[in-house]
């Protein structure tokens, strides 16, 4: 049995990982609330359960018979149809329950296709090679360099834009309201502020789709959207779903990835040995990549609700009761990984929950992958200096783990 003191830091940990802003290093946080029970019933939440064990989120994430948490929460507030934002939030292909998620799913996945994100290689190594590029020419005048507005940022922004076929010019724009938009993706960690604003941004993102809309119904090109529309007028969406989910796979094709990017570089350079290994080994990228997304998380938890009772670590938990799922503390269970906080590029000790699972996993887990095993080797063997020069900033929405700033110092 826990002790009082230990049970009181793990209250602590979760009021903290659940208050905005999101702790820049939340693993000891999760480490708490483990080490008083995997599968924790908190007070502070009636009827909630913190799972911080790998073993246990990762069966969670595949047990049929879960309905979407944040959904739940969302639809919680009195008021929710009246906001644009969440109105659209709730029809986002994440938080659907079935009967209406597979049919959802099976349209993207047969827009969203391996064979459609591995015919983007081309196009994500020639885009990679422009950010570099950019960024060292950037990085000679001496002066830092923010990583994420000159490439952790745009360039996943690009590469899902172009295989959407929005606009070059358009994509950061898109990129800016999405953002807003994003910010009440937590389900209700928010402020009455950021779903005014959400709501703005998410009118004028309707409208911006919606142009592409009529432009692919009038000229249809080899891009996503065209795809989607086709399907709209074979009758397998509505208006509704068309806007959701293509506004869906647009934030899909750059959350994970922009995070990603951000924090592998960071932590890179927090494990000097690991990053000197990779370049001098450019065979581990895969093991590379993957290990970095366990060891960084990017997207830190997801919500789930029972709809019966289920069995977790031994426990029986009624219906009705919500369970947060912390994969970033379950990518660091000790059960699961040897010295779990360590970085270890050549690590092979099975996945990591990065990118959930079950019914529920990542669409755009291959191409976040690719645009990674691409663009991070790219990045440690064009300069020869990586260092931090200046403040950073790491991303203040809970759930999200990256930087929203990160300058550096970078020798060509």
């Amino acid at each position: 049995m826990a002790s009082d003191a230990a049970v009181q830091e793990a209250e602590a940990a979760i009021a903290r990982l659940i208050t905005a802003p999101m702790p820049p290093d939340p693993y000891p946080l999760y480490e708490a609330v483990r080490r008083v029970d995997r599968v924790y019933e908190t007070p502070l939440v009636p009827g909630a359960y913190a799972v911080t064990g790998y073993r246990e989120v990762s069966s969670v994430a595949r047990m049929p018979g879960m309905r979407n948490g944040v959904r739940a929460a969302a639809m919680q507030r009195e008021d929710w149809q009246e906001h644009e934002s969440l109105r659209l939030f709730l029809r986002a292909l994440v938080n659907l329950d079935p009967p209406e998620h597979p049919a959802m799913r099976d349209v993207a996945s047969s827009v969203f296709t391996p064979h459609a994100i591995k015919q983007m290689r081309a196009s994500i190594e020639e885009l990679a090679e422009r950010f570099v590029g950019e960024l060292a020419e950037a990085a000679r005048t001496g002066e830092p360099v923010d990583l994420v507005p000159a490439l952790a940022s745009p360039f996943p922004v690009a590469v899902i834009s172009r295989m959407l076929g929005v606009p070059d010019d358009q994509g950061m724009h898109c990129y800016a309201l999405a953002n807003d938009w994003t910010r009440i993706w937590g389900g209700s960690f928010y402020s009455d502020e950021e779903l005014a604003q959400a709501d703005r941004s998410v009118l004028e993102l309707r409208a911006l789709f919606g142009e592409l809309f009529r432009a692919r119904r009038a000229e249809p090109r080899d891009d996503l959207i065209s795809a989607l529309v086709a399907q709209h007028e074979a009758g397998r969406l509505d208006d509704e779903d068309l806007m959701a989910l293509a506004t869906f796979l647009f934030i899909s094709g750059f959350e994970t990835t922009t995070n990603l990017i951000s924090t592998a570089v960071h932590t890179l350079l927090e494990f000097p040995d690991q990053l000197e290994l990779w370049r001098k080994d450019p065979d581990i990228t895969v093991s590379a990549v993957d290990e970095l997304l366990r060891h960084g998380t990017p997207i830190c938890g997801t919500v789930r609700l029972t709809s019966e009772t289920v069995e977790i670590g031994g426990k029986q938990i009624p219906p009705g009761r919500m369970l947060f799922l912390m994969t970033a503390g379950a990518n660091r269970d000790p059960e699961q990984f040897t010295d779990p906080d360590r970085l270890d590029l050549t690590r092979n000790e099975g996945g990591h929950v990065s990118f959930g699972g079950g019914a529920h996993y990542c669409l755009g887990a291959n191409l976040a992958r690719m645009e990674a095993q691409v663009v991070l080797p790219m990045i440690i063997n064009r300069f020869s200096g990586i260092e931090v020069a200046g403040e950073v900033q790491w991303r203040t929405s809970i759930g999200l783990h990256g930087f929203d700033h990160l300058p550096l110092k970078l020798t060509v």
